[in-house]
Formats: C-alpha cells, sequence, structure tokens
C-alpha cells in the first residue's frame, strides 16, 4: 500500500502550521492536542503526536521499546517507514543543535585571559535555544574552579558572569526591574550553591512549560487549600473585575476573599460576552457552584450595568448578596471632585508646571538640584489618586520650586525672558495658586484616607467603612470651615458629591450590619448604642441581613434573640475584659473570643465583619495577564495558559500575604510606574496651547525658539511616555530604579507613604489616620 493511499492520509486533522506527517494517521479527541486517536486502531494516545507516532512505530525505534506505548497491530509497514524517517531526520538534527550548544558551553569561561579585554570568547548562538535560560545557565566547564575572593581573577570572572546574565535580559526583552524580584535572588543563590557545576542542568523549554509547570501548579493548589478551610467558617467574597489588554480583549479575573488572605480561582476571556449581562450571570453561577453557594456571601464588583444586572439576578434566586466596589464609588467621588471649577483649574496649572520642568532637561536638572533628588510627581492606582499625590507632592516641595527661579542657572539660562518661562515663574510665586493648591487637597486627603482603608488587606474593610464615609464628611467640613460664603458653598458642592455617590450608590444592608455589629462603634460611648437603636436605617440593614443570610428561620429567630445580649452587654459580652478589648483586637477577632455564649449570632457577626468592600485585588496585578496573554503565547494551549495563570497570579498574591505577615507597610494606593502619570510628565496637544497673555500657540514658539531642548511633542507621546519625556526621566522609567521615588531608600516600596496632611508645614489640613478610622 503506498503512503498515498493509506488510510487517514489526507491531513484533513492537522493542526495549524504543524508539518509533522504523524497528523495524518490520527485526530485530536474533542479539539485536546495531547489525545490524539489513531486512524488504523482507534486508539486514543494521550501523550500528543509524539506519542501516537511511537505507537505507529509499533512501540520501538532504533531496537529501544518505548515505556508504556502500546503498539499498533494495523499499521501499513510503508507508514511505519515514512514516520521512521521522519522520526530519525528530527532527532539528528536535535542531537546537531545539542553538539552544537554543548561547544558553546564548554567555551564559556568565566576566568578568561586578560588579554580578552572586548570580548571573553566568540560564542555562536543558535537561532533557536530549548530555553531562555540555557543561554547562561547551562552545564558549567569542569575546568571551573573558584578563586580567593579577593583576587583580581576573580572580579574578572564576576564581570564575565554579570555580562552572561546581561545579555540574557538584552536579548529576551527582560524588564530590568525583574532583577529586583525575590524569585530572581533565590534562582541565583540555588545556582550557587549546587555543588556540583559538571552535572548542573538547566531546565529544558519542555521542562518549563510542562512538568515544571505542573509542579508549581500543585504547590499552588496546596496554598490555595490552606485558605478553603476557612471558607466555610467566615465565608467569602468572590471578587470580579475584568480590563481590555493592548490587543482590545477582555479579560475577566475572579478572585475569593476571607479574612485570612485572598486567591486566585481563574481568568476567563470575556471578550465576546463582556457586555452581556446573561453571560455575566452564567459565569457567576458557574464560580458560585465551584466555590460552593453556601460559602458565598457576597460577589464584589464595580458598577458596569451588566454587572449590576448580574448581581440583582444573582440576588433575587440566592442569600448571596451584590456589592459595588467601594474603591471604585470613593474613586468616583474623587473625580466628580477633580471636576470642580476650583480643582479643574488649579489642576491645570500644576500639569503646565509639571510638564515644563520634565520636558526641559536643564530645568529638570535645576529641580532635582533644588529638592535634593526628590521628584514631584508621583504616581498611583488610579488617575484621581494621582492627582492627588502630585499635588500634595508639589505643595510639599513648593519653596524649593520658588528658590529654583532665584537661582544663577535660571537666570543665566533663556527661560527668564521666554514667553513660557515667565508663564510659569508668575504660577509658581503666586500665593493664590498655592491657596487654591492647599485648599484641593483639604478636599481631596479625606476621601484618599477611604481608598488606603478600603484598599488595605490588613483587615476586613466592611466592619470599617460606613463610619469611615462619616468621618470623611465631617473632616471635610472641618478642613474647609465656614469662615466665609465660598468656604460655605464649596461645602455644600462636597456634602452634595458624597452624599450623591454614597447614599445612591455604594451604601447597602451589609455596610450598616457590619457598622451595628462592630464593638469598637457600638460600645464606643455610653450612648452610641442607644443612637445606632435608633437609627432606622442601620436597623433596616441588620435586620435584611439576618433575614437573608440566616441557615433557616429558627437560626433566624436565634440570632433575634441572640441581639439583646449584645445590646444589653450580657454575660461574657459585657465583662471588662470585653468591653476593653473593643478597640484594641479585630471586630472578628473579638467576638471569636467573646461570643460563645451567643452562637449564632457569633457565626453571623463573623461572616459579616470579615467580609472585604472592595475588589482591589482584581485589578493589582493586570501586569500578570499581560505578559501570559500575549501573541508570542497564543500557541499556549488554553488548560496551559490557565495554569500559568494559576499559578503566578497566586504566586504575587503569596507575596503580598507574606509581607502583611511580617508587618510590612504597604501604601496600597502607590505604584511603581509611570503609567498613571503620563498626563503629569508628556503634554497631550501641549502645542496647541495659548500662551498666556498672547495670541501664539506654544507649537509657534517651540518653532521659532532655536535652543529648545527637543524636538516638539505631540499626541503620540502618551504611547511611549519613557521615550519622549527628558533622557532623565526615561532612563528612569525604563529601568524603574527609582519609580519618581522622595526617598534614597531602594525597598521595592521606597515611595514615602505618609501623606496625613496634618503632619508637617502645619498646614492644618485633617485627613485623620486608618487607625482614626
Amino acid at each position: 500500500m503506498s503512503v498515498e493511499g493509506s488510510q487517514g492520509s489526507t491531513g484533513r486533522y492537522r493542526p495549524t502550521n504543524s508539518n509533522d506527517p504523524g497528523w495524518d494517521y490520527g485526530q485530536q479527541v474533542d479539539g485536546n492536542r495531547d489525545h490524539v486517536k489513531c486512524n488504523f486502531c482507534g486508539h486514543v494516545s494521550k501523550g500528543g503526536i509524539k506519542r501516537l507516532k511511537q505507537h505507529l512505530v509499533k512501540a520501538s525505534y532504533k531496537g529501544t521499546m518505548y515505556k508504556d506505548v502500546r503498539k499498533c497491530d494495523k499499521v501499513p509497514q510503508d507508514v511505519v517507514d515514512v514516520l521512521r524517517s521522519f522520526m530519525e531526520g528530527k532527532q539528528k538534527i536535535t542531537e546537531e543543535k545539542q553538539s552544537k550548544k554543548d561547544e558553546m558551553i564548554r567555551n564559556v569561561n568565566v576566568y578568561g585571559n586578560d588579554d580578552d579585554e572586548v570580548e571573553e570568547v566568540m560564542i555562536q548562538i543558535p537561532k533557536k535555544r530549548k530555553g531562555p535560560m540555557d543561554a547562561f545557565v547551562s552545564p558549567i566547564d569542569v575546568d571551573f574552579r573558584p578563586r580567593a575572593p579577593n583576587s583580581n581573577e576573580n572580579k574578572k570572572a564576576l564581570e564575565n558572569i554579570h555580562g552572561y546574565i546581561a545579555d540574557f535580559f538584552y536579548e529576551n526583552s527582560i524588564s530590568f526591574n525583574c532583577a529586583r524580584s525575590d524569585s530572581y535572588s533565590k534562582m541565583m543563590q540555588a545556582i550557587v550553591q549546587y555543588n556540583d557545576p559538571s552535572t548542573f542542568k538547566p531546565p529544558s523549554y519542555n521542562d518549563l512549560r510542562v512538568k515544571i509547570l505542573k509542579k508549581k501548579k500543585e504547590e499552588t493548589s496546596n496554598w490555595v487549600d490552606n485558605f478553603k478551610v476557612y471558607w466555610e467558617t467566615y465565608g467569602v467574597t468572590i471578587m470580579t473585575d475584568w480590563w481590555t489588554d493592548g490587543k482590545g480583549r477582555t479579560l475577566i479575573n475572579f478572585l475569593v476573599n476571607c479574612p485570612k488572605g485572598t486567591v486566585f480561582l481563574k481568568s476567563i476571556d470575556g471578550s465576546a460576552h463582556i457586555h452581556d449581562a446573561e453571560l455575566i450571570y452564567k459565569m457567576l453561577k458557574d464560580v458560585i457552584e465551584e466555590v460552593g453557594e453556601k460559602n458565598v456571601i457576597q460577589i464584589c464588583t464595580d458598577n458596569a450595568s451588566n454587572y449590576v444586572i448580574a448581581g440583582e439576578w444573582i440576588m433575587a434566586e440566592s442569600k448571596i448578596y451584590w456589592m459595588p466596589c467601594a474603591a471604585h464609588c470613593i474613586n468616583l467621588m474623587l473625580g466628580d471632585v477633580s471636576k470642580m471649577h476650583l480643582v479643574d483649574e488649579t489642576v491645570k496649572d500644576a500639569k503646565k508646571i509639571s510638564l515644563f520642568i520634565y520636558n526641559h532637561k536643564h530645568v529638570l536638572h535645576l529641580m532635582r538640584k533644588q529638592t535634593k533628588g526628590r521628584e514631584i510627581v508621583r504616581p498611583a492606582v488610579t488617575r484621581f489618586a494621582t492627582t492627588f499625590l502630585c499635588l500634595h507632592s508639589m505643595y510639599e516641595k513648593r519653596q524649593e520650586l520658588r528658590d529654583m527661579f532665584h537661582t544663577v542657572e535660571w537666570r543665566n539660562s533663556k527661560w527668564p525672558k521666554h514667553p513660557i518661562g515667565k508663564e510659569i515663574v508668575k504660577k509658581v510665586k503666586s500665593n493664590t495658586f498655592w491657596n487654591n493648591m492647599h485648599t484641593c487637597l483639604k478636599i481631596m486627603a479625606p476621601l484618599v484616607d477611604v481608598i488606603r482603608m478600603v484598599d488595605t488587606e490588613e483587615k476586613p474593610s466592611m466592619a470599617h467603612i460606613y463610619s469611615a464615609i462619616e468621618d470623611c464628611k465631617l473632616k471635610v467640613k472641618t478642613n474647609l470651615g465656614d469662615q466665609n460664603d465660598d468656604d460655605r458653598e464649596l461645602w455644600k458642592k462636597m456634602e452634595r458629591i458624597l452624599n450623591r455617590r454614597w447614599s445612591g450608590m455604594l451604601q447597602k444592608p451589609l455596610h450598616a450590619a457590619a457598622h451595628y455589629l462592630n464593638p469598637q462603634y457600638y460600645y464606643a460611648t455610653l450612648t452610641s448604642s442607644d443612637e445606632m437603636e435608633s437609627n432606622t436605617k442601620h436597623k433596616e440593614g441588620l435586620l435584611d441581613c439576618i433575614a437573608k443570610l440566616a441557615l433557616d428561620e429558627e437560626d433566624e429567630g436565634q440570632i433575634l434573640r441572640d441581639l439583646i445580649a449584645y445590646r444589653t452587654k450580657a454575660g461574657r459580652l459585657g465583662k471588662r475584659g470585653a468591653q476593653a478589648c473593643v478597640k484594641t483586637i479585630a471586630p472578628v477577632e473579638w467576638w471569636i473570643t467573646f461570643g460563645s455564649e451567643v452562637l449564632a449570632l457569633q457565626r453571623f457577626a463573623k461572616r459579616v465583619l470579615g467580609l472585604t468592600s472592595a475588589a482591589s485585588p482584581c485589578e493589582r496585578i493586570w501586569s500578570t495577564f499581560d505578559n501570559i496573554h500575549t501573541k508570542k503565547r497564543n500557541c499556549l494551549e488554553h488548560d496551559r495558559m490557565r495554569d500559568l495563570a494559576y499559578s503566578q497570579y497566586n504566586r504575587r498574591l503569596k507575596k503580598r500575604y507574606e509581607e502583611r505577615i511580617s508587618g510590612k507597610e504597604i501604601d496600597p494606593i502607590v505604584l511603581k510606574s509611570f503609567d498613571e502619570c503620563a498626563e503629569w510628565l508628556v503634554p497631550d496637544d501641549a502645542r496647541d496651547d495659548i500662551v498666556l497673555g498672547t495670541d501664539m500657540t506654544y507649537g509657534v514658539l517651540e518653532d521659532a525658539e532655536d535652543g529648545f531642548d527637543g524636538p516638539p511633542l505631540t499626541r503620540t507621546s502618551r504611547t511611549n511616555t519613557a521615550s519622549h519625556c527628558s533622557q532623565e526621566v526615561a532612563s528612569s522609567s525604563r529601568s524603574t530604579t527609582r519609580h519618581l521615588q522622595d526617598s534614597s531608600d531602594d525597598d521595592d516600596y521606597d515611595v514615602d507613604a505618609n501623606y496625613d496632611m496634618g503632619d508637617g508645614d502645619d498646614d492644618g489640613i485633617d485627613s485623620g489616620s486608618d487607625e482614626e478610622i
């Protein structure tokens, strides 16, 4: 029988871009390339096309029997010959590549001759490697021996090693920031500690994508299982959020939160149905079933209409609440504040100053000299939080900015006589400008503190959000004062903004119930419990939650009876120790410690007070999916991509969890990237702006000025912030080693996190702190 005439030789089931002849004699099972059915005997090989070929060549190759491979008794001999010929050719190519690679590795010698100043060895790197690590961590020459630590040879060797590592970064376009990761340090330390260099073998391409990935997923699953045991006790929040990558794909992330920590569940490509409430509803139902409906207390999402509708459907048919993300709602409050005329004009003026400084190297150098290397731009997780941080940073350095324009370097430059320079100097020297900025900060600071509170994972925020909003209103009113009509009018506008978002969007029964059950507020004063009992919203919210979340009618009745003991401080709840601890231990822990006599209420209180009020962890690690869902990885099977996302996302959550329990302070709104600072660094159509006091645009002046620092900046600058800023800014952005820091500390979170406006400069702004909230 000829090959052309053999059964299944049409290649009908051949995957795209595959020239493997094995596909002419097998077909995928249910679209799974790892399961291939033989066209001759019907046997399904569960090791992909390679295992099918082993099956077809009668389970042997060059006299070697394949382990655990069933041979095909019906395959024609001509097919066997074709496949064996193909396998031999492929094996020969593989052996040649490995031979070249081994030769390359043998030529690597970190203790090169002193004469080799430019290049230690001539290395021909194959066009294709099994894995990126192979370039510098393959088996090392056995002649390698460590020298004395202080020898010149050792210094030269270290330089060469660094060169190989740098080649790996450069050739594979790896971010320099990866060198700051813990896993990078652990990897290097593990390699150094390996005691037999002659036997060291780095993981191959297939090791990384199959065997090791499987093992890492199992390790990740074991870590996630540590949290699952608490889900039934405390209840969970399903957090979901969607985002669109640079290629227009919409990815939906699902995470699960309980008081013990947050874990990533899965990510779904929702490009086809992100705007379809019915499909969002079905996805949420699937996740609820996976987690266990009895464990789910609430679903937390943003306020997109499709999520709102899907959430309402979930609430109508189950004992699960849908909640809008508190951080998202408060950020919308900041957005409303930014639209106020005073804030809008002040921010525009501040951006003009920032853009002028950061887009002219000489001026940028002067600014950094005056501020001792500190930046006036600080990135945050959202555009409006960035606005606050940048205003606050600029306000703190107002004296340094003023002094900069009195320096000899400034007076000797072209800018004092230039219309742009004159405008900037006028703004910086204006008391009205700084007074307006001070007012903006007094308005925004309390809201930013609330964002910090709901964004942090140090404590469940549901127990504090109600009080935080009320305290925020009071602090804004106190900061503004009522000395004149302008102050009073400004407060009225702020009050309308806060009430519209809080009462109309964010405030839900769970917030009221958590506030009522938090002993820190219920027992705060002698009259606070009576005030809560007389508050209709608190009681209605509490009763609504009891009716929805109680196990059954008997449990509901018992919870209501236990509330009497809570109200009257009966039994252990009224003991001196219990009352002394209401402000010193977390609400959930308080109920665990002192609520054993009211078990039904204790169980209910733990499940309500242990909830989060924000879906922020969904948003923090979007870059994870930028790395995984790329064009280069499109060839990854869906299961492997899912496993990679699952492992990588949870590893980052694990790192945050370990930092939290170790006591490391993290400001949840501060970022280490320029992405949210673009409008403070790169102008958008700035050339079309009219220069103050003239009828000319900045573009006309720039074109006429021979001494400008660089080419005109255009709208396209936004697509590459780092490269269009000054060289110093670009260098800082590319390496991400300074992250616009306000200190010289080189820690991962090196940006000063203290924005409490009541500290320093005696500026009289009352923003409070997390503890006060």
